[in-house]
């Protein structure tokens, strides 16, 4: 039998399940008390959330409904209260306004049109390679403006199918889709404005042990090797994964016969105001070090201006038949998890007993990769951002113990949170997954080969970096 069929056979709903229920029960006999009923909780919905017999929303509401039977209800619903789920939410209602405004095939075809010429129009290699980096130096671009890769994500996916839509093969659809939403993700590492985990944890820094890590000194250290160069490694790796076949057509005399004016100058208002709804959002999110808002409030604004009558560019009668709000059962799952296993003493033992085992003698680089990697380990437990919100207290007052410079040890923690194997790791992932037409294979199969990339190639320099640096 074939490794595809094995995967095949294990992804159907009765051995899934069955495989699931087995890994819970036995933690549950091997473990006690309440921290064992958690810890299956999460493992069943762990293997369902790998396997995918049925979609992530799904298991994330059986986890929220165990949680609620075992536990409380007060528990199992703590994932609502949280901003960055409403971020979610609110993200795709700009997303779904993005679309109906037109804007983003707008902005498809104005990105096409400058990348292409007459002689890429007719090779499809040729006009996929140039689409492909163009697009994904684009996306890692805005990581500058837009503070949360969720919300660029859900903003660029409506373009990105646009653009997908000129090619006839999957595979290329599948390329495009994913290497600018990879670049704009794997990219935020190196900027600390760019993701809600680097905002976390630096906020912990300067409120726990009053260390701040500025803009700069996050950029000049982390920057070069995991913004720029890792941004490279992506698109290099999804070009692999995704080449065009030999025989695939494209057709673009939609994109080069895009005018403005005439007949479009109605819909080009509108995408007009879209466009400015957006960097009013941006506006407020890029200047979060003034007034301190959440990220969710930017959000928040942009919906509301872009739903509004007369002003507004979209209907919000259509929004319950248009926009998939699942994906929220599955956030407030990860979250509710999080906050479980935080609650039970699971997350505070683990992490203890895992940083006893750093030799804190050692060279610094050793050191950093140990904390990489427990990081990485706690991850396939919690989501990202649960993982940062929980880990990053205990492991302050540690390195201040051992006497270990701040910056680098928490940027270590950092490039642990933006290195995922499974889709269930990061919400970011979930996204990706839940609003493209891509297979949960294809997800998989390119998160792991960037990743493992990442800690092969470019995990060395950096850290080499850092003890040169410190």
């Amino acid at each position: 039998m074939m490794y595809s069929d094995v995967i095949e056979t294990l992804r159907s709903p009765g051995i899934a399940f069955s495989l699931a229920a087995i890994v819970a029960v036995v933690t549950w006999v091997l473990a006690s008390g309440p921290t064992a009923m958690m810890l299956s909780i999460t493992l069943f919905c762990i293997v369902l959330w790998v396997l995918t017999p049925v979609p992530p929303a799904y298991t994330g509401l059986i986890g929220l409904g165990l949680i609620a039977v075992t536990f409380s209800t007060d528990l199992a619903l703590v994932g609502f209260q949280k901003p960055a789920t409403w971020l979610i939410g609110f993200g795709l209602l700009m997303g779904e306004a993005t679309r109906q405004s037109g804007l983003a095939t707008d902005v498809g075809r104005r990105i096409a049109t400058r990348s292409l010429d007459d002689s890429t129009g007719t090779d499809p290699s040729r006009t996929y390679r140039r689409l492909l980096f163009t697009l994904s130096i684009g996306a890692h671009a805005l990581a500058f403006l837009v503070p949360s890769a969720l919300v660029r994500i859900l903003a660029l996916a409506p373009i990105l199918r646009e653009l997908g839509s000129l090619f006839d093969s999957r595979k290329v659809r599948v390329g495009l889709y994913l290497g600018p939403l990879f670049a704009t993700f794997y990219g935020s590492a190196g900027i600390l404005t760019a993701d809600l985990p680097n905002i976390i944890v630096s906020g912990f820094a300067q409120s726990i042990a009053g260390h701040t890590i500025t803009w700069s000194d996050w950029w000049l250290q982390m920057y070069p090797v995991m913004g720029l160069a890792r941004v490279l490694l992506v698109i290099s790796i999804v070009y692999v994964l995704f080449r065009p076949p030999a025989d695939s057509t494209v057709d673009v005399s939609t994109v080069s016969g895009h005018t403005d004016g005439g007949p479009e100058q109605t819909d080009d208002g509108t995408e007009r105001r879209m466009l400015v709804f957006l960097l009013i959002g941006t506006l407020i999110w890029a200047t979060d070090f003034v007034h301190g808002f959440h990220p969710v409030i930017g959000a928040i604004v942009v919906v509301i201006l872009a739903f509004l009558p007369q002003i507004g560019v979209a209907d919000f009668g259509t929004i319950g038949s248009d926009v998939d709000f699942s994906i929220l059962f599955f956030i407030a799952a990860v979250f509710a998890i999080g906050d479980g296993l935080t609650q039970t003493g699971f997350t505070d033992s683990a992490a203890t007993y895992l940083l006893a085992l750093i030799p804190t003698d050692g060279p610094l680089a050793v050191i950093l990769m140990s904390i990489f990697f427990i990081t990485f380990a706690l991850t396939f437990l919690m989501e990202g951002l649960a993982v940062a919100s929980v880990l990053t207290p205990v492991l302050i007052p540690y390195i201040d113990a051992a006497g270990l410079p701040f910056t680098p040890v928490l940027l270590a923690e950092v490039l642990a949170l933006s290195s995922y194997f499974f889709p269930y790791q990061s919400a970011v992932l979930i996204v990706i997954l839940n609003e493209g037409d891509i297979r949960a294979r294809e997800l998989i199969v390119t998160t792991i080969s960037c990743s493992v990339a990442t800690i092969l190639f470019l995990l060395p320099v950096q850290f080499g970096i850092f003890s040169v640096l410190y």
